[in-house]
Parts: structure tokens; C-alpha cells; sequence
């Protein structure tokens, strides 16, 4: 009797860039947010999903909002309540995934996000 593998993934890539496009989007598809942005300690956005604008701003602030909500934070469209970041070790350079919005779930898909993230990144 054969077994049958089913692919959990739906778009696959030998690219690292369109996998991390990939594995994005679908996170931020299943958790509903509005944006799903992936960057450096810097602020530079290495890969996205959403809206360039407010990726590119989520981007930005993520280093900084990992360590918590600055106050001088407090005057600017984003919300603490709709942000979401989590710092990925990578190569032992620190990397930050940033969510807005979502739902009760988000937490478990920014990590399991990150795992999928750090895989594609460490894959020869």
C-alpha cells in the first residue's frame, strides 16, 4: 500500500527572497493582520507582505518596539495593541518579524512564522 505525502506548503522556492515572500504572505493571509514585515536590526525591511507604506514603517520600528513601546511612540498611527514583533536569531545577527494587526492567533503564527523564516534563511 503507498502512502500519500501530502505538501502542507502551497508555493514553494529555491529562492530565499520569494520563499520568505512566500512563507509572509501566507502568515499574514491565515492571521488576517494588515501587514507582516521581516528586518534587520536596523529597521531595513529584507521581505514583506502588505502594503509597502505601512510595511516599510512597521519595518522601521520593529528593532525598536521589540524592547518594548517607546512613549515617544505614542503620537504616531500605530498601536501597541496591533503590533506584534519577535526577534529571530539568525546567524547570530538579530532579525525581527512585525505584525499589524490579527487575530488571537497571532502570536502562534509569528512563531511559527519564525521558525519557517530561520529555515529558509539557514538552508544550504
Amino acid at each position: 500500500m503507498e502512502s500519500v505525502n501530502a505538501e502542507r506548503r502551497m508555493r514553494r522556492s529555491e529562492h530565499q527572497f520569494t520563499a520568505l515572500r512566500y512563507q509572509l504572505e501566507s502568515t499574514l493571509k491565515r492571521g488576517r493582520m494588515a501587514a507582516l514585515t521581516l528586518t534587520d536590526q536596523c529597521g531595513l525591511v529584507l521581505a514583506h507582505a502588505g502594503e509597502d507604506g505601512i510595511c516599510e514603517e512597521l519595518g522601521a520600528v520593529a528593532p525598536v518596539v521589540a524592547h518594548g513601546w517607546p512613549p515617544e511612540m505614542e503620537d504616531t498611527e500605530l498601536r501597541p495593541d496591533d503590533v506584534s514583533v519577535r526577534a529571530i536569531d539568525c546567524f547570530g545577527e538579530p532579525l525581527y518579524l512585525a505584525s499589524l494587526g490579527g487575530g488571537v492567533a497571532r502570536d502562534a503564527l509569528l512563531a511559527h512564522s519564525a521558525r519557517g523564516i530561520h529555515r529558509i534563511l539557514t538552508a544550504n
